[in-house]
């Protein structure tokens, strides 16, 4: 994966393929969007794009023969968001060159990889639960908005994870022309309560050394909900989206920069520029828990 001869090069080195194969039960969300391939590429650290939303003229009927012609348009909104930067140092001391011989390109090479994954752990909490800023203050470092805080206010719902509830929020998505098909993001707690909740709605398949309740998908006739586990969600949320409504936007991919010889040490970093794309607050919907 790393080869230790790049390390000596005056240049960056890609690790965006990495990256996508690391961690993946770490980052799901983040593996999920770079395996589709649910990523892009932006210009500049603030990233604006347009959210259209169609003309609902209830009736446009017309006479045979009609010269009044009435005319729409659809309704075009700016969304932005910002690239947030993404470091990590890596170094090697002479000691650990002398200890390890020729086993120090190695060395440098796990180290990489561990800030590599370290890296995409952070990417991870920021997409999940990233509040939006633009650095223009100290510290004057530039935040992405995550998952969790771009859902409009008017598809939010309000209770306990019951099935009402959650038949509520994909209901949301269903009347903004959703897809039927959705991602439900959610942390432990509620999690275990949806486990709970369908304890004994199930059957199983003759298994003779596996037991226990795990609900991944829920039905609704208004579509059907995969839930993705992470330990970034807020505990008391359910975030819910179509994963083609979302993109990672990179201005810089993930990459290593060497340092060279810095004194008694080898020395690098990994750094990534990104930005999470939301088509519409529309196109996402949350049950927040008491």
């Amino acid at each position: 994966m790393f080869h230790s001869k790049n390390y000596l090069h005056d240049e960056s080195i890609s690790l965006d393929k990495e990256i996508t194969k690391l961690g993946v039960q770490q980052t799901p969300l983040t593996s999920l969007l770079m395996g589709l391939g649910k990523v892009g590429k932006i210009n500049a650290p603030a990233h604006t794009w347009r959210e259209v939303t169609l003309d609902s003229t209830d009736d446009i009927g017309a006479v045979e023969g009609n010269k009044d012609i009435q005319f729409y348009q659809s309704q075009r909104a700016q969304l932005s968001n910002y690239a947030e930067i993404f470091q990590k140092g890596v170094s090697v001391s002479g000691t650990v060159q002398a200890m390890s011989g020729n086993a120090i390109n190695n060395q440098f090479a796990q180290e990489t990889n561990d800030r590599l994954l370290e890296l995409k752990m952070n990417l991870e909490r920021k997409l999940t639960e990233g509040s939006k800023n633009d650095g223009s203050t100290a510290p004057y470092i530039r935040r992405m908005q995550g998952i969790e805080n771009w859902v409009d206010s008017a598809n939010v719902v309000t209770g306990p994870a019951i099935e009402e509830s959650i038949i509520e929020v994909v209901k949301k998505l269903w009347a903004n022309s959703g897809s039927g098909s959705y991602i439900g993001l959610v942390n432990a707690p509620i999690k275990s309560e949806l486990d709970k909740l369908y304890k004994d709605a199930y059957h199983y398949v003759s298994q003779t050394n596996t037991f226990g309740i795990v609900v991944n998908r829920i039905q609704t006739s208004f579509g059907n909900v995969d839930l993705i586990l992470t330990p970034y969600a807020s505990d008391n949320k359910l975030t819910v989206f179509d994963v083609n409504d979302l993109k990672i936007e990179f201005l810089r991919q993930p990459q290593f920069q060497p340092l060279g010889k810095q004194g008694d040490a080898t020395e690098g970093f990994v750094v990534a520029e990104a930005t999470l794309y939301v088509a519409s607050p529309k196109k996402v919907a949350q049950l927040v828990t008491p």
